[in-house]
């Protein structure tokens, strides 16, 4: 066991365990059907020196995991070193990313001297026309394949991040398939969700899924997980739980605890309960763990907070947690 999974292991037992997405940038390559943020402007970047006291400042309130994102992570040109930071914080780190053009050797060299433990690949099509298309990034697919080749090199495991939409919610298992004869180590689910949000607005005609082919799609994932065929980091206790949020709300065994175990930090160092909330908490440079959210909610099924909001819900979480331990080899 290293020091991050010690220090999730730590934290986890005492309590004290938070998890967060960090927003390094609004700038984005690729101009998604479903994602409006490359639209934004002005084009924001994080200041390196407050991104770096940032995760410090992340780290001392108990975040043992951060997933550094964006817009596109890997276009901000301090990413190793945030990336280093959380290593030296024993913080588990995972970088996204949608352009594959962008994970050139050197970023790979770089994220690997870092010690960066995942690079989570958006992966929404195996037909390469529909996924340019999706993406509006020619050669994606291609792009895709050479990156998980070779980043086989290194120590970092890669993942399929698939978003289940009009192309793919009814042949899932044909994605899973393809992800994992790409090498793949790692497959996770998410799910449609639209939002008007003004840092990072979603929607679109991509997914304008009805609830039951949503559940549907989400029921034969779970069918896949349960024969142990595809690495699917997604627990079987949280996509069951979705099901039930898109079924009757009122009656969810997991709420989310968006705001107070896991968060959005933004480029402004702004922290949010997520990425589709209004109300900023505060700014980690400042803030105290007083400000952090008490209340649980559930007013939508954004998967990155849903999924990690399963495992603080007391004893009933725990079997969820040795879940994702044990099937998902780690916390992501």
């Amino acid at each position: 066991m290293n020091a991050k999974h010690k220090n999730i292991l730590k934290t986890f037992l005492n309590g004290s365990m938070r998890l967060a997405e960090f927003a390094i940038t609004n700038v984005c390559i690729a101009k998604c059907s479903f994602c409006d943020i490359w639209k934004q402007r002005p084009r924001q970047f994080v200041d390196k020196e407050k991104g770096l006291l940032a995760i410090d400042k992340l780290a001392d309130f108990g975040v043992a995991h951060i997933t550094l994102t964006g817009g596109e992570p890997l276009i901000h040109p301090n990413i190793i070193d945030f990336a280093k930071k959380c290593t030296s914080r024993s913080i588990h780190n995972v970088v996204l990313d949608s352009a594959p053009e962008l994970i050139t050797e050197a970023v790979l060299d770089g994220l690997d001297e870092a010690r960066s433990d995942m690079i989570s690949i958006s992966f929404d099509s195996d037909d390469p026309k529909v996924f340019e298309e999706s993406r509006r990034i020619p050669n994606i697919l291609r792009d895709i394949e050479d990156a998980v080749k070779r980043m086989k090199r290194t120590k970092i495991k890669s993942m399929a991040s698939i978003l289940i939409w009009n192309n793919n919610h009814d042949r899932m298992e044909k994605l899973f398939i393809k992800a994992k004869d790409m090498g793949f180590d790692l497959i996770s689910v998410n799910y449609p969700t639209f939002s008007k949000s003004v840092l990072y607005p979603l929607g679109g005609e991509g997914i304008s899924l009805s609830r039951a082919s949503v559940i549907k799609s989400l029921q034969s994932i779970i069918e896949l997980k349960k024969q142990q065929k595809y690495t699917i980091i997604n627990s079987i206790a949280s996509m069951q739980n979705i099901i039930q949020y898109l079924t009757d709300p009122a009656t969810v065994r997991y709420a989310c605890l968006g705001g107070n175990r896991v968060m959005f930090v933004d480029w402004f160092c702004d922290v949010r309960p997520c990425m589709q909330l209004p109300n900023v908490l505060g700014n980690i440079l400042t803030m105290t763990k007083d400000d952090f959210a008490t209340e649980p909610c559930n007013r939508c099924n954004m998967s990155w907070y849903r999924d990690f909001s399963t495992f603080f819900h007391g004893v009933k979480s725990l079997p969820v947690y040795l879940e994702s331990v044990t099937s998902s080899k780690g916390l992501y």
